[in-house]
């Protein structure tokens, strides 16, 4: 939901340098809507009545592949090249002015941070000072995560919001946070800051600051072992990795070490040695943790990693380790090689486009069911991203990570009814809340489809 408000002006300069992120980053676009509870979450009747589980969906034709061999390998090959594309990079896509937008913003409008506290007004001046931007570059290398980390805006841990007092602003709407990432993601790093503490890096998503600790620099064995298609995608939610000290989740990608058995699936874990550079770790994820790529996409297979998903909390740009819509639909289709961009209008645009505009509502949803592919398609509006997964009573179903509804009261006060994790829904969700109302329903704003896969 887009921005409007003239007190945000410092955020618009925070946007104009990301690379565009739609309800979660390269740029944070997702729809900024935070506690400004109306109704509690038993008040939308959607969540009531429809199953909260993609099984429910399903139909006759749940086991059928959604791809061709032919699709499934372009796929897995367009996957690689996006995923490495950090490592084949000549020059940093970044510049310093665009580096140092984010700090000239805050130095006007230094934000708040927890508990609503304002920061101070030399913070981000200070923060400046210690990125050391003068040499900027001054440390390209190849790189690779090796902790779950997240992509800054500034080196900092401190979130930065908006005034939170006012409706669709503070936690979690942190505009510092541009994407988190899974340990294996490969990186070019840009610059360090003048105590090597953190640095700034490109992934195939966006760019931004994290700590130093988190990534270790590459050889050529390493980046070999991170190239093949021998791959294998973690399907479940926190598989804990002890030689990382952490979980891993759905989205998470690393090389295979051997066939995988009964017993689960061997894979290479990057881990930071003692010298800076990753070392390669062999890793047994237990059955039903992780498959070798690309998992076959039959709506069955997409409906069991999304219901790892279900009722998960939302998090903007994967604060606190939890996803937003688009990150949903990032790490959904992840395992089956399709390598989503990290921003919901660039997630529009992927795959076979169909034009919804303006269309009057009961048309738009005829066209969502003739048109769509269930568990293949995803639904646009600006700022948000839905997953079509099927029909319930003659109505298309959807499966989203959401915040909630923009809602007035009788004075036309701004406010937000919080929903806050991903659930099953109608696009007409809400439409019973006299807050809310038949004109703010998502079938309203709903502008395209994205077709993943069209039958064969």
């Amino acid at each position: 939901m887009p921005v409007t408000r003239l007190r945000l002006a410092a955020y618009a300069l925070l946007l104009a340098l990301l690379l565009a992120f739609g309800c979660a980053p390269k740029t944070p676009v997702a729809p900024p809507v935070a506690p400004a509870v109306v109704k509690g979450q038993g008040e939308v009747e959607d969540l009531r009545v429809l199953p909260q589980d993609l099984n429910a969906y399903l139909g006759p034709d749940a086991d059928k592949p959604l791809f061709s061999q032919e699709q499934t390998a372009l796929r897995m090959e367009g996957f690689l090249q996006e995923w490495t594309k950090p490592w084949y990079l000549t020059k940093p896509s970044p510049q310093r002015k665009d580096v140092e937008k984010i700090f000239r913003a805050y130095e006007k409008h230094p934000g708040f941070g927890p508990r609503g506290a304002r920061h101070e007004p030399g913070s981000a001046g200070a923060l400046l000072a210690a990125a050391g931007l003068g040499n900027f570059p001054n440390n390209v290398r190849k790189a690779i995560t090796v902790k779950n980390t997240n992509q800054r805006g500034m080196p900092t841990n401190e979130p930065r919001f908006l005034d939170p007092s006012k409706p669709g602003e503070g936690y979690p709407f942190d505009y510092l946070q541009h994407t988190s990432l899974p340990p294996g993601t490969p990186l070019y790093v840009i610059h360090a800051s003048r105590d090597g503490s953190w640095v700034y890096t490109e992934s195939a998503l966006t760019h931004g600051w994290m700590p130093a600790a988190d990534m270790a620099y590459v050889d050529d064995a390493v980046m070999r072992a991170f190239t093949t298609p021998r791959l294998a995608a973690v399907i479940r939610d926190n598989v804990m990795v002890a030689e990382i000290g952490q979980g891993v989740d759905i989205g998470a990608v690393f090389p295979l070490a051997g066939p995988p058995g009964s017993g689960g699936v061997t894979v290479l874990v990057p881990v930071r040695g003692a010298s800076g550079l990753a070392e390669l770790k062999q890793v047994r994820l237990p059955a039903g943790t992780a498959v070798p790529m690309p998992m076959v996409m039959t709506p069955r297979n997409v409906a069991s990693v999304g219901n790892q998903m279900m009722r998960q909390p939302y998090g903007w740009g994967g604060l606190d380790d939890r996803r937003d819509c688009s990150a949903l639909t990032h790490d959904l289709f992840t395992p089956f090689g399709i390598y989503l961009p990290r921003n919901s209008a660039s997630q529009a645009a992927y795959g076979g486009s169909v034009p919804l505009g303006d269309l009057p509502g009961d048309q738009k949803e005829a066209a969502i069911i003739h048109q769509g592919i269930p568990f293949a398609t995803l639904a646009y509006m600006p700022g948000h991203i839905l997953v079509y997964v099927g029909q319930y009573k003659g109505h298309p179903v959807m499966f989203h990570n959401m915040w909630g509804f923009r809602t007035f009261g009788e004075n036309g006060r701004d406010g937000r009814l919080v929903v806050g994790r991903a659930v099953v829904t109608t696009l007409r969700a809400g439409e019973e809340v006299p807050a809310v109302g038949p004109s703010h329903i998502l079938l309203n704003k709903v502008r395209s489809l994205s077709i993943l896969s069209r039958p064969y």
